[in-house]
Parts: C-alpha cells; structure tokens; sequence
C-alpha cells in the first residue's frame, strides 16, 4: 500500500525539498480548523500566505500568523477574483466548509474558483474533499459503510463535480479526501497523533485529526510526487477515539450497534 505519514520523512516518499521554495499561497477557509492550521504551518515556513475569510470571520485562530488578509466570499465570485488579483498565488489550497442554514461553498461556486485558478495560471491546486465523493449509491455505501450518506449525500454530489473539474484542467491538483475529522461542538480537537498518513487505495478510510491533516496537506506544497493525485487521509491509531465519537455524533440510542454499548443507559432492577 502506497502511504505516506506525518511523522515519517515524507520528502523522500514525495519528492519534496525539505527546503522548498517560498511560494505564494492562498488559502480558502483560512479561519476554519482546517484553513488555519494550514495558514500557520505555511507562514512559518516562510511562505507568502493570503488568507481569504469572510468579512464576519473570527481570526482568533490567525493571532499572530504572518498572513495577508482578502475579504470576500466564495458565493460571491467577483470577491474571489479579487483575492486572486490581490495574491496572485502560486498554489491554491481550498478547505472550505459548510455551514447550516447557509447555502454551500461546494460544487459550482469551487468548479468556478478551479476554472479561475486555471486561468491564472496557477501551479498547484489542493482541494479538501471528502471520502465518499460521488453520487449515493448501493455500491458507494458498502464501500463506505462509516460515512454517513444520509446526512452528507448532496455535499458529497458536490465535491465530486469539483474533483471532476481539476482532472479535466490543465492544473497540477492534489485531491485529498478525508473520512471522519475528530471534533465535537464546545471541545477543543484533540491533537496531533503523528501518526496519521495518506494513501493511495481509495478503499482505506477512517478518522484523522485536524494536526495531521494540516502537516501532510503542506508537505504536499510544490512537492512532484503529489501532482494530480488522489489521497485518502487516516490514522490507524484513532479507532477507539473514533468509534466513541461516531457513537456520540450519529448514533440514536435505538440504533447503537455493539460498538457503541458504552453509552446505554444502565437499566435497574
């Protein structure tokens, strides 16, 4: 199986310098778990980040981050054009997430922003997708058992037309889909594994934190060895984590299978 691991020295797996050129990135979703992490590790790195965040966007997570700021909103295209005047990047990281009760940044409103990276002559475009990417079939579901495509089938529908779009492009795309990423309302995520790692066989999937996922999505930045690769992101350690907070996040105590017998009720005499 063709892996590579947020702890491991992944520059001679991937090709990547370990003194990679400064670029200029813009980042989307820059305020997200996700985006910032990313926005950290790249700055400090000595990359040239622009961080494109909505107008109404909480930055605590950007305290003290060497980033530029491009005010905007991807539903909005013309503020996205205008982020792309502004940073006139080199690579393109899209970690965009929905929201509830709002319409999604996904499908169209990327396809969109992946035609105008084309157009700008971008150099690398890596896009958070999602494991299960794809119309909700009877196969898709048994391949996928832990995704829950009730709740996800139309962002997943939508993710698929953006990753449809950067394979038909002239663009160097890395494409990384994620399972399950630890996190509950009101907690903090827990941190970093090191242990978490990206592969090649779409069958493999499972939990990841927000550390890891950020560490390797970066080593991917001008790296050859990621161009117009596909990459599931897991971590074999986080099975107990993960099967308690699936439990916690989606499972009615009606339905909890064995895995989740730790939280039924304890019925009296």
């Amino acid at each position: 199986m063709k892996r590579f691991h947020a702890f491991f020295a992944i520059a001679v797996m991937v090709g990547l310098s370990l003194e990679a050129q400064a670029e200029s990135v813009l980042v989307l979703g820059a305020t997200g778990h996700t985006g910032s992490r990313i926005s950290k590790i790249l700055a400090a790195q000595g990359h040239e980040v622009t961080a494109f965040v909505r107008p109404t966007s909480k930055r605590e997570r950007l305290t003290d981050v060497d980033v530029q700021y491009a005010l905007g909103d991807v539903l909005d295209f013309e503020t996205v054009k205008a982020a792309f005047e502004q940073a006139k990047p080199d690579i393109v990281f899209a970690v965009l997430q929905s929201r509830r009760d709002q319409p999604s940044p996904h499908g169209k409103p990327e396809v969109a922003i992946v035609e105008l990276a084309e157009r700008s002559g971008v150099s690398q475009f890596i896009y958070l997708s999602s494991v299960g990417a794809g119309p909700d079939t009877a196969a898709q579901r048994a391949r996928y058992p832990d995704i829950n495509f009730d709740l996800f089938a139309e962002g997943l529908v939508e993710k698929a037309l953006v990753e449809d779009a950067l394979r038909s492009s002239n663009l160097n795309y890395t494409i990384i889909r994620s399972g399950s990423i630890l996190v509950e309302f009101g907690r903090e995520p827990p941190s970093g594994t090191g242990r978490g790692y990206f592969t090649e066989n779409q069958d493999v999937t499972g939990p990841i934190t927000y550390d890891d996922l950020a560490i390797l999505m970066t080593r991917c930045v001008g790296a050859s060895g990621c161009f117009n690769k596909i990459y599931h992101a897991t971590d074999d350690t986080l099975g107990p984590e993960y099967n308690h907070w699936r439990c916690r996040r989606f499972a009615p105590l009606a339905e909890l299978g064995p895995a989740c017998d730790h939280l039924r009720p304890i019925s009296g005499p």
